[in-house]
């Protein structure tokens, strides 16, 4: 039985035949990347992968072809650069059924698991009576027993064709998932990510909904109304009408004593063109009913490079400063003091310090893994080359109990920054700062405790009351 806290276990399904084959093409080239975040957002996911064609398909290419759930990222990214397309489709249909019935069936579901199957598709299931359907499988049927086992449907549909929108809607409400639209297929990954963090709960979909609006250039419409359709919040159409109508809580005797005299008008004679209609509010579209400003702050050590708003100001490049073992050839080989521990680097950026910069600072759990990063400072004046440039950027005493933590644990510390000319330091970079939640605090419009943030089953960053 699956149960709400379980460990997360997904499927994704792809449509190989015709056109439908270029939708896993897109995902091929970012996997490896997909896989990793998610397995440092979600500890213990694990994914299965299904390929499937028609029946008509066999003998010459596959039906089916599938990678059972595995949280190794080597296998995944084979299966997907493997995995051919099929000729297919033709017929009126797809094997869809017999996706849904292996699902179920040839899956090593865990016991406990909470569990979720995306299904990518742009055409119809086949009827039981379908003549190549030779297991008589009946789609609505497999639909059930997936809801029986704990596994809810995400039915991704990436075309128009409207007959087959009641067969996308009928499986999504029958596992209690829902039915999504996809025109273009660049959206895929996206689609594939915030459908992970949507089933897992509703901080990580926030966060990537943030993340996604705050990469400039305008969201795409496919993105919009995938936000709108899976945050689930806003009333539709028909609630929000009647609730304008009746449900006006100030003035509810205004309310009955105006419908009551329309009816008596309708029962006597045609109301005079000179009055005016009483006017209901048409509900606004759920995916723009949700602004920007009311999503949280993104925190930061989620968010990759290529996502980040102030990405394009010159940043150097990420300089090693603090690690638990000596490098001499990083220049990392002075012993930190006091209650520390590791080596430091004398000095950053060649003691060239003395000028207006924002800082950022990143964790690293292990050699050449993602750094996290968990800290910024804006430094408004510089300081002087000879000065400790520990105690100036990363002086404070919760800052130096982070840092001492995450160094016994043998992780490194980054340095990168960014040089500001006075005309920008309060606009451009303060502004663009206050979309993110930092780990260890730094430049925030409100004081909080640290978070604790764990990555790679190593606490980077503990709770700590300011």
């Amino acid at each position: 039985m699956a149960l709400p806290n379980g460990p997360m276990e997904i499927v994704f399904s792809f449509d190989t035949t015709g056109s439908m084959y270029h939708f896993l093409t897109e995902v091929r080239g970012r996997v490896s990347d997909m896989i990793q975040r998610l397995q440092a957002d979600i500890p213990g996911i694990k994914i299965a992968i299904f390929a499937h064609g028609d029946y008509c398909d066999e003998g010459t290419k596959y039906v089916t072809k599938y990678l059972d759930f595995t949280d190794d990222v080597t296998k995944a990214v084979e299966f997907v650069n493997n995995v051919e397309d099929t000729w297919g489709g033709g017929d009126g249909g797809e094997c869809y059924e017999l996706v849904l019935h292996e699902v179920r069936t040839k899956l090593s579901w865990s016991s406990g698991s909470q569990r979720a199957l995306v299904l990518i598709g742009d055409d119809i299931a086949h009827e039981p009576k379908f003549r190549q359907n030779k297991l008589k499988l009946d789609w609505r049927k497999e639909a059930d027993s997936l809801a029986s086992i704990g596994v809810r449907i995400y039915s991704v549909q990436c075309d128009t064709y409207s007959p087959a929108d009641a067969f996308y809607g009928e499986i999504a409400r029958k596992t209690d998932g829902q039915h999504l639209k996809l025109q273009d297929f660049k959206n895929i990954f996206d689609f594939l990510m915030t459908v992970c963090y949507r089933e897992k709960g509703d901080d990580l979909f926030q966060n990537y909904e943030k993340e996604v609006r705050a990469r400039g250039g305008g969201i795409h419409k496919d993105l919009d109304k995938l936000f709108g359709d899976l945050r689930g919040k806003t009333k539709s159409a028909t609630s929000v009408t009647s609730t304008t109508v009746g449900a006006s809580k100030s003035s509810p005797k205004t309310t009955t004593k105006r419908i009551k005299l329309t009816n008596a008008i309708s029962l006597t004679k045609k109301p005079s063109l000179t009055k005016r209609p009483i006017r209901i509010k048409s509900a606004v579209p759920k995916h723009k009913t949700f602004e920007e400003k009311h999503l949280p702050k993104l925190r930061r050590e989620n968010v990759p490079e290529c996502n980040f708003m102030l990405r394009e100001m010159s940043w150097s490049a990420w300089k090693l400063v603090i690690t638990p073992s000596e490098k001499k050839f990083n220049d990392v080989s002075y012993a930190r003091k006091g209650n520390g521990c590791g080596f430091k680097a004398k000095s950053i950026f060649g003691g060239r310090t003395k000028v207006p910069a924002l800082y950022e600072v990143a964790v690293q759990t292990k050699y050449r893994t993602r750094r996290h990063v968990v800290y910024n400072k804006l430094c408004r004046r510089g300081f002087a080359s000879r000065a400790n440039w520990e105690k100036c950027l990363l002086g404070r005493s919760d800052i130096q109990k982070q840092i001492d933590a995450v160094v016994k644990k043998d992780c490194s510390i980054f340095i990168r920054r960014v040089v500001l000319q006075k005309s920008n330091i309060n606009t451009m970079a303060h502004k663009g700062l206050r979309r993110y939640d930092y780990a260890w605090e730094g430049v925030r419009s409100e004081r909080a405790s640290h978070r604790k943030v764990t990555k790679a089953s190593i606490d980077i960053s503990d709770e700590m009351e300011m």
